[in-house]
């Protein structure tokens, strides 16, 4: 009998330290003292000031400047806010954090309190495509790329930011079929396209 009455007592102290623990966890969880801040979105849903938002979509990390003010380095994938932006426009640059070359602007018309977004894409790169009919060398500023096959496409990657001449020339006799020059935008990461046909 008397093990009966202490296993009993067992029981009904268990279940109250598990219904105390159960409380204190969730106590616990909405603390954010403990637990660290709330993320930046959950918290940031008022419309009481402007923000930018930046990727870094580059493919590696860079410091981000508005109107010349370092904000913050950003790496690649990643994205922050810039709080509190006044009303305004504002040049915003993406640049190698060890030259401080600039490799990406834009410049942002902020007129309300919203959040508006910057995105640094991928340095440029150029798709060449054979509609031709034989196989191509191709080349850039008079250096051999590759062998294009006929209707093959392919990239030259991260190109720089000023004017490239291309041609064709066929595979078979190096006589040149086609050429083109691209002016590469200073200002801004986007891919262009030559089609030889």
């Amino acid at each position: 009998m008397e093990e009966k009455k202490i296993q009993g007592r067992n029981l009904k102290t268990r279940a109250g330290i598990l219904f105390l623990a159960g409380i204190l966890i969730i106590f616990l969880t909405s603390c954010e003292s403990i637990f660290g801040p709330k993320t930046e979105e959950s918290t940031d849903t008022t419309t009481d000031e402007a923000r930018i938002v930046v990727t870094n979509n580059y493919g590696e990390s860079l410091d981000i400047y508005m109107d010349g003010n370092f904000q913050f380095t950003l790496g690649n994938g990643n994205s922050k806010k810039i709080h509190n932006v006044s009303l305004d426009e504002h040049n915003m640059e993406g640049r190698m954090p060890s030259t401080g070359t600039v490799v990406d602007k834009e410049t942002i018309d902020v007129s309300a309190y919203q959040n508006y977004t910057y995105t640094i894409s991928p340095p440029p790169s150029i798709d060449v495509i054979n509609k031709y009919g034989v196989t191509l060398k191709i080349y850039m500023d008079d250096n051999y790329k590759f062998d294009l096959m006929d209707e093959e496409d392919r990239w030259i990657m991260h190109v720089s930011k000023t004017t490239h001449y291309l041609k064709a020339l066929k595979a078979s006799d190096n006589k040149e079929v086609a050429s083109t020059t691209i002016d590469i935008d200073p200002d801004k990461n986007k891919n262009y396209t030559w089609t030889i046909s």
